[in-house]
């Protein structure tokens, strides 16, 4: 099963993300890395932002449901089938399917420790 953070208004999933994208890169590059290693970053502001901003980007979305293999299965079916019916936008089509669900698996990748991680104390707002 997918893990998906809790549903957040849009005011609150823009400002979690521009608070994440605020962090210096060292700091964001540091708590992607601790969460890999079931570790929470030492400095609970930078935690907490990074716990909001994972919340923010794991929203229980349809896309975010689905199992990341279906996304190259779906891009190899339509590349199949450009081919046998000469239809060369399909192809491109499945191309576009294949980066844009390589783009949400490394996304949920990155994000899923994080959100893993004990939620922080300013959670409940």
């Amino acid at each position: 099963m997918a893990v998906v953070g809790p549903e957040l208004p849009p005011q609150r999933r823009a400002r979690a993300v521009r608070a994440f994208r605020a962090l210096p890169a060292e700091d964001r590059r540091e708590v992607l890395g601790l969460a890999r290693q079931g570790r929470r970053h030492p400095d609970e502001r930078v935690a907490a932002v990074a716990w909001w901003y994972a919340a923010a980007v794991l929203q229980p979305r349809w896309y975010n449901r689905v199992p990341v293999v279906v996304a190259p299965l779906l891009a190899l079916a339509l590349v199949v089938v450009a081919f046998a019916l000469d239809a060369w936008p399909l192809a491109l089509l499945g191309l576009v399917v294949l980066f844009a669900g390589a783009a949400l698996a490394w996304q949920r990748a990155a994000t899923v420790p994080v959100l893993r991680l004990m939620r922080p104390v300013d959670a409940a707002d």
